[in-house]
């Protein structure tokens, strides 16, 4: 528990110090990890010193505690605006990212006010996935056993547990659509100038998503030839041609309010991108509407951060009702998934390694130890910001990537590149389709691509961000809503897998940028790693 607190001093060198000491202290009661207590004490320090030079002298108000179970930091420095990442938009978009997981400052100015802010986020002393083994136990043992009550009081358990379960879900579709939309927004418009950037944005961003896209198709393909594809005559050819054209065309919405209602997750993504590209080229003549669009955008990750904690629950009810309905058939559903996916998991990230072995002419096994610390941080927490601060070590020292590189790379690759999503989403899709009865066409696998494709990089990296796009993912599809129920259960599995496979493939990716680029440390790359 941390105790509010609030303490005011003039800004020197001396109070710097005292100021850094309060957000030590702040972080560690809260038991953030000492590395990133390290990088924001280091980046307050530095900013206050950039301030020291013109603002010496001024009131400083240093205010911590905790807003509605939630642990905050902020530092105020009255003055004119003087943002110090103003002169390097890259990273500005890094810090915004790392920000997002509680690991870097927010700046803002405000009543004449220059705030530094962190919401360090609180460790939970039972981990994610601890949590959901209790959850699957509790709803197996529960629902075998409510099995050989009579017929009336399994109807009275469904009673209890279904409006919960309805009720969370209807939480989930009320957030996901703007989720989306903001995500997509933001995260266009946080990238700032890119001729600012340079080419290592321009570079990785491009490949990033193309190789995203080839992957959607890849797995398509696969899920062709393990599943069954309804054949189609001529006529029918041509005629889902003719629709798959339409639905194309029809990416872009006749009004801004139907896409969102309707849960049209092409014309949501659509929305997103021509919004966020405005706000990127009108820049500071929309500054107040940016601010808005981003304080929108940390509110609904915010309540979705909130519904994302139900998700044991969430899994449990599915569970629970699942046994008292028709457990066989939903049970071997749930079962192929995770035949198909895990495996496909391992699979991908075993070859990305040893392509990306033989292009930077390194050992495989020399590779696979030094993006093993990575993985099996991401393996036990299903976190990508869990694993950020190691991930970040791990490019710099043991892969030799430069540190400009990584720390704009890794965060904007955890937003819009996401390998194990396609891997995990597709045979998801598919499962839920064969199990409903939705035939499976040329057209269905086409519409898969596509939908599965953006909904990838529209997806916030926050714990529950892959829950936001089932319900506008089934939605577009055609798969009935209760598939949606049974899709949570898998993808709170599943999300370990996809994403550790990320975030592996996330480095070999960065490493080989960095190599074609000339500005990886070789040296660095082929020594043992360090212990």
């Amino acid at each position: 528990m941390i105790g509010k607190r609030s303490e005011k001093f003039s800004l020197s060198a001396q109070t710097i110090d005292r100021i850094s000491a309060i957000c030590v202290q702040t972080l560690g009661d809260v038991d953030t990890d000492k590395k990133d207590i390290a990088r924001i004490r280091l980046s307050l320090e530095e900013i206050l010193g950039i301030w020291l030079k013109t603002m010496e002298g001024a009131s400083v108000c240093v205010d911590c505690g905790q807003k509605f179970g939630r642990a905050f930091l902020e530092v105020s420095v009255a003055g004119d605006r003087a943002d110090a990442w103003d002169e390097d938009e890259a990273l500005l978009f890094s810090n915004r990212l790392l920000a997002q997981a509680g690991l870097s400052l927010v700046y803002t100015y405000k009543n004449g006010k220059n705030c530094l802010s962190c919401n360090p986020v609180r460790k939970s002393h039972m981990g994610q996935m601890t949590q959901l083994v209790i959850a699957v136990i509790l709803a197996v043992v529960l629902g075998l056993a409510a099995r050989f009550l009579p017929q009336e009081g399994q109807s009275a358990a469904l009673e209890v547990t279904q409006p919960l379960f309805n009720m969370i879900l209807g939480g989930l579709r009320a957030v996901s659509s703007p989720l989306v939309f903001l995500a997509v927004c933001c995260g266009i418009f946080s990238i700032g100038d890119l001729t600012m950037v340079g080419k290592i944005g321009k570079k990785l961003i491009l490949r990033m998503i193309g190789e995203t896209f080839i992957l959607s198709v890849v797995m398509a393909f696969i899920g062709s030839l393990l599943f069954p594809v309804v054949t189609e005559t001529s006529s029918e050819i041509s005629g889902n041609f003719s629709v798959v054209y339409q639905m194309v065309l029809g990416i872009v919405p006749s009004d801004i309010v139907s896409p969102f209602l309707e849960g049209n997750a092409l014309q949501i993504v659509f929305l997103g991108v021509c919004m966020g590209a405005a706000l990127l080229v009108l820049g500071e003549r929309v500054a107040s509407v940016q601010n808005i669009a981003m304080q929108a955008n940390e509110i609904m990750q915010f309540m979705m951060g909130v519904i994302g904690k139900m998700v044991p629950l969430f899994m449990f009810l599915s569970i629970f009702n699942l046994l008292l309905s028709d457990v066989d058939s939903g049970f071997w559903s749930l079962l192929k998934v995770f035949v198909i996916a895990i495996p496909g998991c391992f699979l991908l990230t075993l070859l990305y390694i040893f392509a990306g072995a033989v292009r930077l002419s390194v050992s495989p096994v020399l590779l696979i130890k030094k993006l093993l610390p990575t993985y099996l941080i991401a393996l036990t927490t299903a976190s990508s910001a869990a694993a950020l601060t190691t991930n970040l070590e791990t490019c710099e020292k043991q892969l030799g990537i430069p540190k400009k590189v990584s720390d704009f790379a890794i965060p904007l690759g955890q937003v819009i590149y996401k390998p194990g999503f396609m891997v995990g989403f597709f045979p998801i899709v598919l499962c839920m389709a064969e199990y409903y009865g939705v035939s499976i066409t040329p057209r269905f696998l086409v519409m898969s691509v596509l939908t599965i494709w953006l909904l990838a990089m529209a997806t916030p990296p926050i714990p529950g961000g892959a829950l936001s796009v089932f319900t506008i993912l089934f939605a577009q599809l055609g798969i009935p809503s209760g598939a949606i129920a049974l899709a949570v259960a898998v993808n709170s599995i599943l999300d370990f897998f996809m994403t550790s496979v990320g975030l592996a493939c996330l480095q070999v990716q960065v490493t080989l940028a960095a190599g074609n680029m000339d500005m990886l440390d070789w040296k660095k790359l082929r020594r043992s790693p360090e212990l």
